[in-house]
């Protein structure tokens, strides 16, 4: 568990959502807001859902808008307008939607850049297929109550170590980073990092490793 001094955990999230929690504020002075957040599924899944138009994501009372996956492709569902896959990594399955329909939006307004969106698109849904591993990055979304990825690009991972980097990068970044509350939103407070240990590292390695068989 992180400390803080001169300020409490509950005051840090009245700086970010207000004194009510139902009126969430915007929140450009964390900078894990702007990044895709290397997240395991279960983390993902478990973020907290805040009701707005459109909904806001946080985990630990840090907001979240972007995510970054690896795992394999165990469902395909392809459509004209898009193609809905679920992405596992040992831990749980991550729905992901890539949007196909781009080049409807390109007959209206003559956009070459949408033009360009709708060639990307095409080619990542060609290489999304069942039993490939995959690493997706895209903007987090809720649809019929379900968390899921609406994917900004998405690349098959040839090195078959890809998964675990993951899994070590989502428990490094965790402790050194998305856990810890950003220096920019508490003027005057000093953080203690939590020092984490290659042993600590190697057990919770060795739990997903038994989680994924």
């Amino acid at each position: 568990m992180y400390m803080v001094e001169n300020i409490s955990y509950y005051r840090y999230k009245n700086l970010i959502f207000g004194s009510d929690p139902k009126q969430i504020k915007a929140t450009t002075m964390d900078p894990i807001q702007t990044v895709h957040v290397k997240l395991m599924a279960s983390d993902l899944l478990s973020l907290t859902v805040w009701p707005s138009n459109p909904p806001c994501f946080t985990r630990k009372g840090r907001p979240i808008s972007r995510a970054e996956t690896v795992g394999m492709v165990v469902s395909r569902e392809h459509k004209d307008k898009f193609l809905r896959f679920l992405v596992d990594d040992g831990s749980g399955c991550i729905p992901c939607i890539l949007w196909l329909n781009h080049h409807y939006l390109t007959f209206h307004d003559g956009s070459s850049n949408l033009e360009l969106m709708a060639e990307m698109a095409l080619k990542q849904s060609e290489i999304v297929q069942l039993g490939e591993l995959v690493r997706v990055r895209g903007r987090i979304t809720i649809y019929r109550g379900m968390l899921q990825i609406t994917v900004r690009d998405v690349v098959v991972e040839r090195d078959p170590n890809a998964e675990v980097l993951h899994w070590l990068d989502c428990i490094r970044l965790s402790k050194q980073c998305y856990d810890l509350l950003p220096a920019a939103a508490l003027p005057g407070s000093v953080l203690n990092p939590h020092q984490d240990g290659s042993d600590q590292e190697s057990r919770e390695l060795g739990l997903l490793f038994q989680a994924k068989r």
